[in-house]
């Protein structure tokens, strides 16, 4: 399959190793020497509308089989979010259930990150952009606190029809109309920031020749930084054996044909705009999960949809309660001390293989990376 790819041209923000070091001023001896090292960013999983978890069903989302706990911790998390005063650099806004934009305090939330001096990313589904800039003016208000291009807004798109959306999201409603507009007009306010990238999960719906002409025609048109291919990995909270049917049966069997629909519009040099590439599922390979140190809370810790604090995001949910680092509360202590105990040595990952929990491929690339850095 790779072969078809010369060489790795990812994005240097899917270098997640190598971000990784640089967080630690280069020096990979602080990882496990008992300090406690606020992580390079935060993920903050909002509880949606406190009502239902995301307004998609999507086939393919990765917190499918997940218990999707709703839980309002928002005015805490906002006092914490304080207390950290930018010492997390990076705060994510996403969700391993949870649609961020559903939430009335989001904005709130983006702006004390802008002004502890954080920057931010939002993963959405990109269904309320066109209302909310409408309704209040969202987008604009985006566009004026971003900082530059670090900060982000990426809209998981993954069709190029109105039939194909709604098959894809198991949706009745129209989204994709808005959807699109939406996007249109964020890259028509910005003037040059945040950075938007779209994603587009490839499957039997929506990866005909023609369809792919017609993303990459909408991406250069509108204006977006990038455009990522790929094919949507096996939900989480399954077992190994079953990711590994998964991996025979869909990423083996349509990669090279998907590949090779795309690769003569893959960008070549780092400075294209769009930038548009091709995330492997290689990055995320089942058999390459033979390590037993988890570093990984030194890239992330994760503040869950149900009020909880995760190792991970890839565990973020009441299927894993005996992975909680314990209760966010607006205690800063706490989450220092949280912080530090997701640091340990100690943890070995079959805590998390044996029972079907796994790493996404920033936890897999760094854990990787570090067991072959120590040998």
């Amino acid at each position: 399959m790779e072969k078809l790819l010369k060489s790795d041209l990812r994005p240097d923000v899917y270098n997640y190793w190598d971000q990784l070091v640089g967080h630690l001023n280069g020096n990979i001896s602080k990882i496990f020497n008992g300090e406690m090292i606020y992580p390079r960013q935060l993920e903050i999983h909002l509880p949606a509308d406190h009502k239902i978890p995301c307004n998609f069903n999507c086939v393919y989302c990765a917190g499918r089989k997940f218990i999707k706990e709703l839980e309002p911790f928002e005015i805490d998390a906002l006092e914490l979010l304080r207390k950290l005063d930018g010492n997390i650099p990076y705060v994510i806004y996403g969700g391993s259930y949870t649609e961020p934009l559903l939430n009335p305090y989001l904005m709130t939330f983006l702006n004390i990150t802008k002004r502890t001096g954080c920057h931010f990313g939002i993963h959405t589904n990109g269904s309320l952009l066109k209302r909310l800039e409408e309704e209040q003016g969202w987008i604009t208000e985006l566009c004026r606190i971003a900082e530059d291009k670090i900060d982000y807004l990426s809209v998981s798109l993954d069709a190029v029809s109105i039939e194909s959306h709604c098959r894809i999201k198991n949706i009745k409603y129209n989204w994709f109309s808005e959807i699109i507009e939406g996007i249109r007009m964020a890259c028509e306010i910005r003037t040059d920031k945040p950075a938007i990238r779209v994603c587009y999960l490839m499957n039997s719906f929506n990866s005909s020749q023609e369809e792919i002409d017609k993303i990459v025609k909408f991406a250069r048109d509108a204006g977006v930084d990038s455009l990522r291919f790929s094919i949507p990995f096996a939900s989480y909270a399954q077992d190994f054996k079953t990711v590994r049917g998964y991996k025979r049966n869909v990423e083996q069997r349509y990669s090279l044909l998907y590949l090779e629909r795309i690769k003569k519009y893959l960008s070549k040099d780092k400075l294209e705009k769009p930038f548009i590439f091709w995330m492997s599922p290689h990055f995320q390979d089942i058999e390459l999960f033979d390590f037993q140190q988890c570093v990984y809370g030194y890239y992330q810790i994760c503040w869950g949809a149900d009020g909880y604090i995760y190792r991970c995001t890839t565990v973020s949910a009441p299927n894993f309660k005996d992975l909680r680092l314990g209760k966010l509360t607006a205690d800063f202590q706490s989450l220092k001390d949280m912080i530090l105990a997701n640091q340990t040595p100690s943890f070995n990952c079959n805590q998390c293989f044996s029972r079907g929990a796994r790493c996404n491929r920033m936890g897999l690339e760094i854990n990787r990376a570090y067991k072959i850095d120590s040998l």
